[in-house]
């Protein structure tokens, strides 16, 4: 072969996908997702100002909606060689926002403000790390790009749990609120030193309406589903056990978060070498047997198993549903469809943090888990009955759209 190769003719290297970029937005994003592991206690601090569970719903909901309603035109700038600008400005933004915090000692308007910010910092920190991921992993390699890069998300998330609440011990909320500033003030450093991918384009306003397809649409709301069994269990299983008085929100959040690191250590490849649809489906199906499982929880081990169960699911749906949304876009729309796939999975977290609390308000605790376990599995039925391509399963690698 090597004597039948044309003059001048090399054969081409595979793009690398452990170069220093993606280690310096993994050290980045492993530091700002510390930084969002410490407000996983927000509720209860809240709940100690004496605010009732549809509120604390609302407050928490509120960042995340305007995060959601930013990510669009978010989107649109970000693929224009603006990534690493939007990363620094998100991180930046995050630790200014975090010290009011620091000073709140009553119910008000001001904490709906406070996380308005906090929702905006998100969205510039996500939407441009997702964009970054689109533009510059190899097209035969994003699964495994997307599960690895999600270990940012979860080691810190393993750590976070203990970590605040050793700082809670020490130094109280305030302390909390302090050292997440500090973080997310050192998030903003990585991003300094690296290269803006080569890929950029300038989509029109009208190409969010391509977003609307079923293509699109259909995996979306698994996402969006993703995140309503998300948000019920982080805003609201720690102040149920905080209530029921079981055992701690650190045992479940180091448990699913190294749940979620084995199924992306281990099985990295396979939303690479498996139909995604499949894998996504079977994932979702996971999540909402975690949640119905959390009423019966008596005790430490059945709250790890719950965990288990439940980051398993989490671990191979994220890089799955997220690669499939890669595969129908293509690198040029990667940045956007990106942006509106975690805008679905966001506006999740805002019906699970506000819908549910005032069910678990007025009708109960359990009554609230089972409701969002219901919910998931419905949703996974008609991601299975109505994805235009799920019965004939999507390719592993890149593909056209459905």
């Amino acid at each position: 072969m090597e004597k039948n190769r044309p003059p001048g003719i090399v054969p081409c290297m595979p793009h690398p996908l452990y170069d220093r970029d993606y280690y310096l937005l993994n050290g980045s994003n492993f530091l700002y997702s510390l930084y969002g592991t410490m407000f996983i206690f927000l509720p209860a601090f809240l709940y100690t100002l004496h605010i009732r569970e549809g509120q604390i719903g609302l407050i928490m909901a509120t960042g995340t909606l305007v995060s959601v309603a930013l990510k669009p035109v978010n989107g649109l700038f970000v693929d224009r060689r603006g990534r690493t600008a939007f990363l620094v400005s998100g991180a930046l933004l995050a630790s200014a926002s975090t010290i009011p915090w620091i000073f709140v000692r009553e119910g008000g308007a001001h904490l709906y403000a406070i996380r308005i910010f906090q929702g905006a910092a998100y969205s510039f920190f996500a939407t441009a790390s997702y964009a970054y991921i689109a533009a510059a992993a190899p097209a035969d390699r994003r699964g495994e790009a997307l599960g690895v890069f999600g270990l940012s998300f979860f080691i810190p998330t393993a750590l976070g749990g203990w970590l605040g609440e050793w700082v809670i011990g020490k130094a109280g909320f305030s302390g909390l609120f302090l050292s997440a500033s500090v973080i997310a003030f050192l998030a903003g450093l990585f991003p300094l030193g690296m290269k803006e991918p080569d890929r950029s384009s300038q989509l029109p306003v009208r190409s969010l309406l391509d977003f609307l397809s079923r293509a699109y649409f259909i995996p979306n709301t698994a996402s969006f589903l993703f995140g309503t069994a998300y948000g019920s269990i982080f805003t609201f299983l720690p102040v149920f056990l905080l209530i029921r008085k079981i055992s701690t929100i650190g045992v479940f959040v180091v448990v699913y978060a190294l749940t979620v690191v084995g199924t992306r250590t281990l099985g990295r490849k396979l939303s690479d070498r498996m139909p995604r649809e499949r894998l996504s489906l079977l994932s979702l199906l996971l999540l909402g047997i975690g949640i119905l499982s959390i009423p019966f929880i008596g005790g430490h081990w059945g709250l790890a198993l719950v965990a288990a169960v439940s980051g398993t699911g989490h671990g191979f749906l994220f890089p799955s549903l997220s690669a499939l949304i890669l595969d129908r876009a293509g690198s040029e729309k990667g940045g956007m469809a990106m942006a509106m796939f975690t805008g679905a999975f966001d506006m999740g977290l805002v019906i699970g943090a506000g819908a549910f609390g005032f069910v678990a308000e007025h009708l109960g605790y359990r009554a609230m888990f089972f409701s969002a376990a219901g919910f998931t599995a419905a949703g996974a039925l008609f991601f299975f009955t109505q994805d235009p391509s799920f019965r004939r399963a999507s390719p592993p690698g890149p593909g056209p759209p459905g």
